[in-house]
């Protein structure tokens, strides 16, 4: 038996005039009963007058329905977000903290920071933007992650997600390298910003795929997102804003370049485009990888200056030993010093100074040590002096000096 067609639905009673019959549809001007909610030719949805006067909302959720009709599960953004996770819990398993992973832990599991990535580890540009600083990180990142990227995924197909991922992953990344050499960083914030930068790009680039009315409530929603995030990074200052930004760039970039070739090609060049976009993007990433020059890595300058300290103090120390047991004349005493404790120490010290572009701390820490071995240079050249000319009054000053540098460096080790 046939279902009963749809009763309209009861109108109160008024003083006004007959109400109309029929309406027409605005989308695709079809003439239907005037109680009608949905367009049975083109599923136009009718606003509530109430609630959404203009019936933006209402099409905005009409359109992701029918977006996720076609694409049901969002197999792509799901994998990510059980990487990030699977990456997080294998951390945990080896003793990580779940909160406040330390630097060397984040290191260890491939975080970005300039001076080791330029040296060479340049998977760290895309190792990082899976790894997390702490559970509540992680779980920021993959709620949003899970919000934009279903969306995303559908509009542009998985292909098309995964390159626009990857890039905008790729260009955060790139941009904390360039203007952040000297901080660790991690987390899937740079492609996330990309995903909405995409989307930004997508709808300023005119998509005939996404009605005009839609369109302008994506965009006024993802900008809000951007706009509420970057006032938040502005003044957080421990949020990575550079990573954040080459995303977002990055992203846009691929938004508005897909947009522009599909409406040119039509969907059925879909994949060669994706291709061409991932091709031509990771070109200009790379270039601008390589253009970075090597970030100097501190730890490691004074790791090699300590070295060095603890090889020419032995010799000092051995050499000056003999020479009290009347083993060296002053005159080989003062060669002694002069080649194998001043020109190994100068050296080291020049190596020091060559440093630069340290950010203000790491620069003042490194002004101390320079004080420092500039003084300790200075006594062994006024010592080596003194005991060539026999002179007793400088080898009192080189003492002295000495003595200083024996108070600078307890005051570094301090």
């Amino acid at each position: 038996m046939d279902a009963p067609a749809p009763e309209p639905p009861l109108r109160p009673i008024a003083a006004a005039g007959p109400e109309p019959v029929t309406k027409t549809c605005p989308a695709c001007g079809f003439v239907q009963e005037h109680w009608a909610q949905i367009c049975p030719k083109c599923e136009y949805l009718w606003p509530d007058p109430n609630q959404d006067p203009d019936g933006s909302q209402a099409r905005l959720a009409q359109f992701q329905d029918q977006l996720a009709t076609k694409a049901p599960f969002p197999t792509l953004t799901m994998g990510i977000i059980c990487a990030n996770v699977a990456i997080y819990l294998a951390m945990l398993l080896t003793g990580v903290h779940f909160l406040k992973p330390g630097v060397p832990d984040l290191l260890t599991w491939g975080a970005n920071l300039g001076s080791a990535t330029t040296s060479g580890q340049w998977w760290r540009l895309f190792t990082c933007t899976f790894l997390h600083i702490g559970l509540i990180h992680l779980l920021f990142n993959m709620y949003v992650l899970w919000d934009i990227g279903r969306f995303i995924e559908r509009l542009i197909g998985a292909a098309g997600f995964a390159a626009v991922y990857l890039l905008a992953g790729l260009a955060g990344s790139i941009a904390s390298m360039w203007w952040n050499p000297f901080v660790v960083s991690a987390g899937a914030s740079g492609a996330i910003f990309g995903l909405y930068g995409c989307l930004i790009g997508y709808l300023l680039a005119g998509s005939r795929d996404i009605p005009e009315d839609v369109a302008k409530n994506l965009k006024k929603n993802a900008l809000m997102f951007l706009g509420y995030n970057l006032v938040w990074g502005l003044t957080h200052r421990e949020l990575d804003m550079a990573g954040h930004l080459g995303g977002l760039l990055g992203g846009l970039a691929c938004g508005f370049v897909m947009a522009t070739r599909f409406r040119v090609h039509g969907p059925e060049a879909r994949p060669r485009i994706n291709l061409q976009v991932l091709a031509f993007g990771l070109a200009i990433l790379a270039l601008a990888a390589a253009l970075r020059p090597k970030t100097v890595d501190l730890q490691r300058e004074l790791a090699r200056f300590s070295e060095t300290e603890i090889k020419v103090q032995a010799s000092y120390n051995l050499a000056l030993q003999k020479a009290r047991s009347n083993a060296l004349s002053d005159a080989e005493f003062a060669h002694l010093v002069e080649t194998e404790v001043i020109r190994p120490w100068h050296s080291a010290r020049l190596r020091l100074e060559g440093v630069h572009g340290l950010p203000e701390i790491q620069a003042r820490l490194l002004s101390r040590i320079e004080r420092y071995a500039e003084t300790r240079e200075q006594a062994w050249n006024r010592l080596s002096e003194a005991l060539r000319l026999q002179d007793l009054e400088g080898i009192q000053q080189a003492n002295a000096l000495q003595a200083d540098a024996d108070r600078q460096a307890k005051s570094l080790r301090d």
